[in-house]
């Protein structure tokens, strides 16, 4: 797996999906929150879905640029959601609060699924 992260960008019904590749350390700064003016909103819609299903790494440099693109998007009024999150980085997010800021499903249908009942 290649170390610097790249960002694939889906849109969907209902917002936009984000296919993580790589590792989220401090090198994953420029690439992740420089993409877009995160604290504007979503044209695609009032969700943002990150894909960590290729995700290698998440260091405390990685954690943090996840708490600042998410503290965007409650200040631009969308929700931030995670698929694909291995168990050992469940428990890490849980354990820093993250999960009160990204909530976390088990893959892209459930939470497609979900977003389809609102």
């Amino acid at each position: 797996m290649n170390d610097e992260l790249t960002i694939a960008e889906r849109p969907f019904e209902r917002g936009l999906i984000l296919d993580l590749a790589g590792n989220l350390t401090r090198q994953a700064e420029a690439a992740l929150l420089e993409r877009r003016q995160w604290g504007e909103g979503l044209d695609e819609g009032p969700n943002l879905v990150l894909n960590f299903g290729a995700v290698g790494i998440v260091n405390s440099a990685g954690i943090a640029l996840l708490i600042r693109l998410a503290n965007a998007g409650k200040r631009a009024g969308y929700r931030i959601y995670g698929i694909g999150v291995s168990a050992h980085y469940q428990k890490m997010f849980r354990l820093v609060g993250l999960t009160e800021l990204i909530l976390l499903y088990p893959d892209e249908y459930s939470l497609l699924l979900r977003l389809s009942g609102d």
